[in-house]
């Protein structure tokens, strides 16, 4: 995905506004996005064309070279549609190509003598002169190296990035001994990124062979695991509040939304170890027959569950997630490697040893098992930057390492996952969960409801983001009043910020008005707001929900049970559709499965809060008493019977 700014000289020379254009790109480069700068001429006007090269920027050269200084780049490349800087126009007899200029610190631009410039390509507003001023204002303000090379060469920036000989390199005087020897530095640095390919690599191969280990448990050995992981959570939770507290202080950065996210505390802290103790009782979900036929006499096929074996987890903020997500692969056998985010970096870092000291201290207490103590500290690799999860969803031998991933964050974090790999996913890009108050609804019971599905915990991807209004409950003043004295004030008082739809905003007599909302009426607040829309009818509000929701959890309030409700559960098409109950039981723990993956809002794998059978997968066994040939059945001596017989367990 990419992302387009539009600027003008004003960004660079005002200073708060270059700290905002600053950290608008590199939250783009955060997420994975890629950033395209442009001039917004409809706003300068074409002005400022003819300055000299130390202008803000009158091209695209410049403009580069400002930008690069910005993000503090390592490398800038500006393509020419000649292969290289001459030291006269190429096209004379006798140019010679520069391959290196050595850029004094100081604004002295006496090399340029040495340097005949011809005119300029009939395309473009600079020309060679232009590269060569935005290049050295580039490396004078700190970009380490300025490549200019031809556009029109196949494969040019991969060849940069090798070291390959082409195009003319710029750089600081500083460090002139250094760059002469360049090749090899580009060579070493080349081989540097081989080994350390490697060594990720290793990781993931670790991480399938301990998965495989631990497959070969026993279900009870699993609990033990289970059991034990619960027991350290609680031994630790002074330790794990305080590193939780230095993230949280180091946080002020970060959006409210997802420092609301970050903090943990202790009821948090009991309800991951009582999820991880559910789990450790809960039924072995793994080689359970779930299909058993017989194909032909004495020929039996099973469908048996079994582990879905790796998951690469990429988390924003929530440090719990990552105790909850460790505790659904242990009881199903699977390895784990967690992104989490760099605002949890000591959270996550304290859980992940407190989980792989109790795995490899009960893993010690197992006599004669495949799963070893180093084989516990392999299971959950934690990675500690984005360029390692960017290495594997692009790797061509991607399915080999990795089974699913899973992003837990941002619509831009999800939608870059899904588009950067061929590894399935399994997420959602969006939470814009609705409440529809029927024209039956008892306002009584839906006070209660509203506010909880909006205000318990805002940040959360099941909180209530609109609230639709059958016209019924709003057709009069009357019922306008009371609809604003028991749902609206309600809100009102929890801070919510009311924003009306234009259906709602038509009818609106309230002298306390609320503003209009954006349109479309898709948004996701992820705090204390929400918007109001009115409807015609239960029909309207499931099409108004199926095209501005994103198929999450949607909930109707109504005492219409017969007609309304069942239309509304059957039609919406949503992950999770409720009946008088808040948007926030969409939840694993609150489910019943324990802890949770995630959300997923497709339709292949899983969908809704995604538990233990998140992780699971399944396998076809065929057995037979005696042996069974194709030949026999296409000789006619051996008959299908295709019958389907009871479950048993194996």
């Amino acid at each position: 995905e990419c992302s387009q700014f539009l600027v003008t000289q004003q960004d660079f020379e005002d200073e708060a506004r270059s700290r905002n254009l600053q950290y608008a790109i590199t939250e783009i480069l955060e997420v994975g996005m890629i950033p395209i700068v442009n001039e917004n001429d409809a706003v300068s006007a074409n002005v400022g064309y003819d300055l000299p090269a130390t202008a803000s920027f009158s091209d695209n050269d410049g403009l580069a070279a400002l930008v690069s200084r910005l993000v503090s780049a390592d490398l800038l490349i500006l393509l020419s549609d000649v292969d290289a800087l001459y030291d006269r126009p190429p096209t004379d007899h006798g140019a010679r190509r520069i391959e290196t200029v050595h850029v004094p610190l100081a604004d002295d631009d006496a090399d340029d003598d040495a340097i005949v410039f011809g005119d300029k390509s009939l395309s473009g507003r600079g020309g060679m002169e232009a590269k060569v001023a935005a290049a050295k204002r580039a490396v004078r303000g700190g970009v380490k190296c300025v490549a200019l090379a031809s556009g029109q060469e196949p494969d040019v920036v991969s060849k940069i990035l090798s070291g390959d000989d082409v195009g003319t390199l710029f750089f600081s005087s500083a460090s002139r001994q250094q760059q002469r020897r360049n090749g090899r530095k580009v060579n070493g640095t080349a081989k540097k990124i081989e080994g350390e390919d490697e060594l990720l690599l290793g990781t993931l191969t670790r991480v399938r062979e301990a998965s495989r280990a631990l497959q070969a448990l026993s279900g009870e050995q699993r609990s033990a695991l289970l059991r034990k992981v619960a027991e350290a959570v609680g031994e630790q939770r002074e330790a794990i509040l305080a590193a939780n507290a230095r993230d949280v202080a180091n946080s002020g950065d970060v959006e409210p939304a997802i420092r609301q996210r970050l903090g943990l505390s202790g009821k948090k802290l009991d309800a991951v170890a009582k999820g991880t103790q559910a789990l450790a009782e809960s039924e072995d979900p793994v080689q359970n027959v779930v299909e058993r036929r017989e194909l032909s006499p004495g020929l039996i096929l099973e469908k048996r569950t079994c582990a879905l074996g790796v998951v690469l987890v990429i988390f924003e903020a929530r440090p719990d997630a990552l105790a909850q997500i460790a505790s659904l692969a242990l009881r199903t056998g699977c390895g784990l490697i967690l992104k989490g985010g760099k605002e949890a970096e000591e959270s996550n870092a304290i859980l992940s040893e407190v989980i792989a000291d109790a795995l490899a201290a009960e893993a010690a207490t197992f006599s004669s098992s495949p799963f070893t103590p180093q084989h516990a500290r392999d299971l959950f690799a934690r990675l500690k930057d984005r360029e390692a999860v960017a290495k594997i969803l692009a790797h061509p031998d991607s399915l080999s390492y990795v089974d699913l991933v899973v992003p837990r964050g941002s619509n831009a974090l999800v939608r870059h996952v899904q588009q950067s790999t061929k590894i399935p996913v399994l997420g959602h890009a969006d939470g814009i969960c609705h409440v529809y108050l029927d024209a039956a609804a008892d306002l009584a019971k839906a006070e209660p409801l509203v506010v909880d599905a909006k205000t318990d915990y805002p940040a959360a991807c099941n909180a209530a983001e609109t609230l639709l209004v059958h016209r019924d409950l709003v057709s009069d003043a009357a019922r306008r009043q009371t609809f604003r004295d028991r749902i609206l004030a309600p809100l009102r008082a929890a801070d919510v910020e009311l924003y009306g739809g234009p259906a709602f905003l038509a009818i609106d007599d309230d002298p306390d008005s609320m503003k209009a909302a954006e349109l479309p009426l898709r948004r996701e607040y992820g705090g204390l707001a929400m918007t109001v829309e009115v409807v015609a009818s239960t029909a309207d509000a499931i099409a108004f929900i199926n095209a501005h929701g994103s198929h999450h959890t949607d909930c109707v309030v109504t005492e219409d049970h017969d007609d309304c409700a069942r239309t509304f559960l059957r039609d919406v098409d949503s992950a999770c559709v409720f009946h008088n109950a808040s948007t926030r039981f969409s939840d694993g723990f609150r489910f019943g499965l324990g802890a949770e993956l995630g959300v997923a809002t497709g339709r292949i794998h899983a969908r809704g809060p995604v538990g233990v059978h998140g992780f699971l997968t399944y396998k076809w066994a065929l057995a037979s008493d005696d042996v069974h040939t194709q030949h026999h059945f296409a000789a006619g001596t051996k008959t299908y019977t295709h019958r389907d017989l009871p479950l048993q367990q194996s």
